[in-house]
């Protein structure tokens, strides 16, 4: 991503996306088999509304949460619209009789547990760790597009590694065991870039961005399985949305919390930070040169 980004464009980072999507579809289509439910209902056209407006209007909100120079005002009252549409219509999936969404499922404890409760915690603080981990390296370690890139990308090739033993590993020690142990890894991986610094070896650096992928990948494959070993087949399809959603929030809120948090620690040192994180000064070729850290001095 990097290397597109320095050498050719950022709009190359999203075609990407275009053949491990196709790639993903075939794979679904060959191993998925497809499953339906007999009676067929009407659409939920008052609980598609809700749902819908108040969802793009929460993540809408937190999404602008990170970039500060937006309006205060429109971004408050963004996420206020959310959480208003968003009570309306998890009124309205309890009362009605065929609601698009399901809620039952909340009432299965391992699915509650992994999805709302627990599971948003942890998908917020290590979701927030791609979004700081850019910017600690470009502006604070003063690196290029390509060097933060290389050390991105052991966090990330941690993140594929693990997926070759983790069923092994969760089969060997069961979930309970796995989730807190490794829990306490991916903590102690967060807590760790903390203390790291341009003096430190990259050598090091590798080797801490490799234990937080490897972590990462871990607790999320374990959350995601378990959110679904004890939901009864009539509830997975309205389960399977409620979890992708409820992901989708925590990931914007970790990105959210750790942009204000951020922001909030700068504008205590009388810093100003926010307006040298541009396209400009994150994303061209001379992105490490020495004028980052002066913004920020």
């Amino acid at each position: 991503m990097a290397s597109f980004t320095t050498y050719l464009s950022w709009r190359w980072n999203f075609f990407v996306n275009l053949p491990l999507g196709v790639l993903g579809i075939l794979l679904v289509l060959r191993f998925i088999s497809d499953q339906r439910v007999e009676e067929r209902r009407a659409l939920d056209w008052a609980g598609s509304a809700l749902a819908s407006a108040g969802m793009a209007s929460l993540l809408w909100g937190l999404e602008r949460v990170a970039h500060p120079g937006d309006t205060l005002h429109m971004t408050v009252g963004l996420i206020a619209t959310g959480i208003v549409l968003g009570s309306l219509a998890i009124r309205h999936l309890r009362t009605t009789p065929y609601p698009l969404l399901d809620l039952s499922a909340f009432k299965v404890q391992t699915f509650a547990i992994a999805t709302l409760s627990a599971g948003t915690y942890a998908r917020m603080a290590i979701n927030a760790m791609p979004f700081l981990l850019p910017l600690l390296f470009q502006v604070g370690f003063n690196l290029d597009p390509v060097e933060a890139g290389m050390l991105i990308l052991a966090y990330f090739l941690g993140n594929l590694g693990m997926k070759t033993v983790t069923t092994p590993t969760l089969r060997r020690f069961g979930f309970r065991q796995v989730l807190v142990v490794n829990g306490l890894v991916a903590s102690f991986s967060i807590f760790a870039c903390a203390l790291i610094s341009p003096q430190t070896p990259h050598a090091l650096i590798v080797l801490l961005m490799l234990i937080a992928g490897l972590s990462r990948s871990m607790q999320f494959t374990a959350l995601a399985t378990i959110s679904f070993a004890d939901v009864p087949p009539e509830q997975r399809s309205s389960a399977s949305t409620l979890s992708n959603m409820l992901f989708q929030v925590a990931m914007l809120l970790g990105v959210a919390v750790g942009a204000a948090t951020l922001n909030l620690s700068l504008s205590f040192r009388g810093v100003t930070f926010w307006p040298c994180l541009t396209s400009a000064s994150l994303l061209s070729p001379s992105a490490g040169s020495g004028s980052q850290l002066h913004c920020g001095s």
